[in-house]
């Protein structure tokens, strides 16, 4: 038996796998893309049963960075830096962005009260031992009004200053946390997307 392959079918052969091989690459950034948009998701779902935030707010510090072609890698950046503990004031006026204070909120009778986990009951805060007296509120300087939960510090502080900021947990930790949670359910996912479009560029042959 012999065949044949005339040099014009032999072009068609290349021409269709430089096409398939181009398009596996697009079909393995698209599930990429797909799957990092839903981690944000699921991961923001996760987080958020860690710490008292809001989607929104949580969403806000969650950027995306998306694969290409040429760059067959997706992820999520989170801020390392600890998360002001007003955030988890129990007053939702301190806690959220809609008040743009342009001095602090009295302290009230009851204390500085914050909730950092959904669940459980709020505790007033007393500061630590870095610091002298009761903490207050202070409008944050070069803030669009953010108001903070800090102290006077007992010595100077190593930056030189005399008044304590006090951070709760960092998204980052919290996201660290709860990713591993979510790996295998994820991994699924993008294999799933890469076959269906996978199938899409097969079907458009």
């Amino acid at each position: 038996m012999q065949v044949e392959v005339d040099r014009s079918s032999l072009q068609e052969v290349r021409a269709l796998l430089a096409k398939f091989s181009d398009g596996a690459t697009r079909a393995h950034a698209r599930s990429l893309n797909k799957t990092i948009t839903k981690s944000r998701t699921e991961s923001s779902k996760e987080i958020r049963k860690q710490v008292r935030l809001n989607a929104a707010y949580v969403k806000s510090l969650m950027t995306i960075t998306k694969a290409s072609q040429k760059k067959l890698q997706a992820k999520i950046s989170t801020p390392s830096r600890g998360l002001l503990l007003s955030r988890f004031s129990t007053d939702t006026s301190i806690a959220g962005d809609k008040t743009s204070w342009l001095k602090p909120p009295s302290i009230p009778k009851r204390g500085i009260r914050v909730k950092v986990k959904p669940t459980g009951g709020a505790k007033v805060f007393e500061g630590d031992s870095e610091i002298k007296g009761k903490p207050f509120y202070m409008v944050l300087p070069g803030t669009n009004g953010r108001v903070a939960i800090v102290g006077r510090r007992s010595k100077i502080g190593s930056d030189g200053g005399r008044i304590k900021v006090f951070y709760g947990p960092s998204l980052s930790q919290v996201f660290t946390d709860v990713k591993e949670d979510i790996a295998e359910p994820l991994a699924l996912y993008q294999l799933q997307q890469f076959e269906k479009e996978i199938d899409a560029i097969l079907r458009g042959f």
